[in-house]
């Protein structure tokens, strides 16, 4: 059962107001030039289904950082109305920020691997980027991650 903290509910019960969440992430990603992606369930829904995960609790990102960039970033996202809520440190290295009832969850990772070219994949039409290349990408978070399993033990995100 996955855990809803700070009274947020499932991208995919709410997709406008997701939608919404995620295009003022990544505008103020973009104004701040700051390389960011897709990641793990929210790559996986829009590559697989073209949609949000039913049962996933929230947006995943990876933000490319050295450290600078999770500051100005985090300065940002307040002052436009995100919450932050916890921080985790490694491996994981995440922040959750929360905004109208949805959870973004960004992990920041260096520059390397899948994380130092992007791919993108289109989602109501809009190109969102996404690790690259993504397919390999997939498969290393998910193994058959092609195949949708039924509600009740699909992956989650």
């Amino acid at each position: 059962m996955k855990h809803y903290p700070y009274g947020i509910l499932e991208p995919a019960g709410i997709p406008e107001i997701a939608d919404g969440v995620l295009d003022e992430f990544f505008q103020i990603i973009k104004q701040l030039k700051i390389g960011a992606c897709l990641a793990y369930g929210l790559c996986l829904g829009f590559i697989r289904d073209g949609a949000y995960i039913e049962g996933d609790n929230d947006l995943d990102v990876v933000v490319v950082s050295n450290g600078e960039e999770k500051i100005k970033l985090t300065d940002a996202l307040k002052k436009n109305g995100f919450n932050q809520g916890r921080s985790f440190s490694s491996p994981y290295n995440n922040t959750h920020f929360h905004k109208d009832r949805i959870l973004v969850d960004i992990y920041f990772r260096e520059p390397k691997g899948f994380y130092s070219n992007f791919d993108s994949v289109q989602y109501k039409g809009k190109a969102y980027p996404t690790p690259g290349p993504v397919r390999e990408y997939l498969t290393s978070c998910y193994a058959n991650w092609e195949i949708k399993e039924d509600k009740a033990t699909r992956y989650y995100g």
